[in-house]
C-alpha cells in the first residue's frame, strides 16, 4: 500500500501513479487530500480549489486567488483500466467504513482511496473543526462522495455510485440559518453551495464583503443561472449572520462564483456517470404515463356517466308513457338507474409503508445521526425552534417517500435505522 498527500499523488508523483494504475497490479493507494502542500508551507496543488489564497503564492487584493480548477484524481483514476476508486470523508462514517472495507478487499486490480483531509493551519480553521469541515465539504459539493467499482457492471451507471451524498437528485443540499429578528429567533432554509463552505475558511476571506448599499443583489444560487449578459447589472450574494446574529447579505467575489459553477459542473458529471439522468428521465416518463392514465380513466368515467344518464332518462320516459322499459346500451334492461359505483379507495402512497419520521415526532429527535447518515436519500438534517431555541433534528425529506425506490438494500438499511434510532421515531 502507498500512502501520500495530494501533493505527491496529484502533482509530483502523478505520472508514476498513472503508470501504476494502468499496470493492472493489485496495489492500493491512499491519498490524504488536504488540497495544499502542507509540508512545504501550504502551496497550492492541483487538488486546491479555485479562488483560494495560499502560502508561497501571490497574495493580496490584486490577486484573485488560485485561477486553475481542481484536478479530479478520482475521476481520472476511474477511467484507467479496471481501477477501483473510493472518494470519501471520515465525517461520513457509514460511507467511509463500508467502502474502505471494499477497497481493502479488492484484489484483482489497482485501488485508489481519496480521503478529504482538512488542514487546520493552511485552511484557517479551528483545531477541533476537522470533522465539521469535512462534512461540509461533502454537503456543499466541494468534495462529493463517490465509488467506482469496475466489477459492478458493464455500464458507467452500474459502476459509478454517488450514494451517501445528501440530496443526490438536486444541484444543492440545503442548510438552515438561525437569526434574530424583532427579538425572536427565526430560521431560514437556503441552498448550501461551495460559497458557504468557503466563507468560514481564512484562505477565502478576501472573497466576501458586505453587499454595497443600493446594489441590486441576487442570491448566488440564482445568479449562476443568469445569462452572462445579465450578470453585470446585479451583484451575487449569500446570506450569513453577524456577531449580533442578525441576517446580512455578503457580496461574493468572482473567483468564488466561478468555484460554485465549477463544483456544480463536477457534481452534475457525477450524477450523469451514476445514471441519475436516466432516473430523472424515467421518473418524468412515469409521471407522463400516470397523467395519461388519469386522463383516460376520467374519459372512461365521463363516458359511462353519460351513458348511465341517457339510459336513466329513457327508462323514466318509458315509465311515464307506459311503454316497456328501454334496453340500455349494455344490452341489459335499464328500468331503474344503476346504483352509483362506490369510489375506488385511493392507492396508498409509494412510500406509505416505508419507515420514516412523522412530522409530529420531529421535535423528539435526539440527532443520533443514524438515519441521515445511513439513508441520506430519505432523511436529512434540519433545524426547528423548540421553546424559543433552535434544535438540530432529522426529518424525512419532503417528497422523498414518493420518489425513493424500495430495494432489498434500502429495506436492510431502514431496518438498521429503525433498530438504532435513539428516540425510536423512525417507524
Amino acid at each position: 500500500m502507498n500512502i501520500s498527500g495530494d501533493g505527491a499523488a496529484y502533482d509530483i508523483g502523478f505520472g508514476a501513479l498513472s503508470r501504476l494504475l494502468a499496470s493492472n497490479s493489485p496495489i492500493k493507494v491512499m491519498v490524504l487530500n488536504s488540497g495544499v502542500y502542507s509540508n512545504t508551507g501550504g502551496q497550492a496543488s492541483t487538488a486546491s480549489l479555485s479562488g483560494q489564497d495560499s502560502d508561497l503564492a501571490r497574495f493580496g487584493k490584486a490577486s484573485p486567488g488560485k485561477l486553475e480548477d481542481r484536478k479530479e484524481l478520482g475521476l481520472i483514476a476511474s477511467f484507467h483500466p479496471k481501477v477501483f476508486v473510493v472518494q470519501s470523508a471520515t465525517a461520513f462514517p457509514g460511507h467511509f467504513l463500508k467502502n474502505v472495507m471494499a477497497y481493502l478487499e479488492h484484489s484483482t486490480s489497482p485501488a485508489l482511496l481519496d480521503v478529504y483531509t482538512p488542514c487546520q493551519g493552511e485552511h484557517g480553521i479551528a483545531d477541533d473543526a476537522a470533522n465539521r469541515r469535512a462534512r461540509l465539504a461533502v454537503e456543499a459539493r466541494v468534495s462529493p462522495l463517490f465509488v467506482h467499482d469496475p466489477k459492478a457492471g458493464e455500464t458507467l451507471a452500474e459502476r459509478f455510485s454517488i450514494e451517501g451524498n445528501p440530496a443526490v437528485d438536486q444541484d444543492w443540499a440545503s442548510m438552515t440559518l438561525e437569526y434574530m429578528e424583532d427579538g425572536q429567533l427565526k430560521l431560514m432554509d437556503v441552498p448550501l453551495t461551495p460559497a458557504d463552505y468557503a466563507h468560514d475558511e481564512t484562505r477565502f476571506k478576501k472573497q466576501f464583503r458586505p453587499l454595497p448599499q443600493g446594489a441590486e443583489g441576487v442570491p448566488l444560487h440564482d445568479y449562476i443561472d443568469l445569462p452572462v449578459v445579465e450578470r453585470g447589472r446585479v451583484v451575487p450574494f449569500v446570506y450569513k449572520t453577524n456577531a449580533k446574529r442578525e441576517l446580512v447579505k455578503l457580496e461574493v467575489g468572482a473567483m468564488v462564483v466561478h468555484l460554485v459553477e465549477e463544483r456544480r459542473h463536477n457534481w452534475r458529471t457525477l450524477q450523469h456517470l451514476s445514471g441519475l439522468d436516466m432516473v430523472k428521465v424515467s421518473s418524468s416518463h412515469k409521471a407522463e404515463i400516470a397523467a395519461l392514465q388519469k386522463q383516460y380513466d376520467e374519459a372512461v368515467n365521463d363516458r359511462e356517466a353519460t351513458m348511465d344518464s341517457i339510459a336513466t332518462g329513457m327508462s323514466e320516459l318509458a315509465a311515464a308513457s307506459g311503454a316497456p322499459a328501454a334496453v340500455g346500451f349494455g344490452g341489459a334492461l335499464a328500468s331503474a338507474p344503476a346504483a352509483a359505483a362506490a369510489p375506488a379507495a385511493a392507492p396508498a402512497a409509494n412510500g406509505s409503508a416505508i419507515p420514516h419520521i412523522h412530522d409530529e415526532d420531529v421535535t423528539l429527535c435526539t440527532d443520533c445521526k443514524t438515519c441521515y447518515q445511513e439513508v441520506p436519500e430519505l432523511f436529512e438534517l434540519t433545524k426547528v425552534i423548540v421553546d424559543g431555541q433552535a434544535k438540530q433534528v432529522a426529518h424525512t425529506i419532503p417528497g422523498a417517500l414518493d420518489q425513493v425506490e424500495v430495494t432489498p438494500q434500502l429495506q436492510a438499511r431502514l431496518a438498521k435505522v429503525s433498530a438504532t434510532c435513539d428516540a425510536e421515531i423512525v417507524k
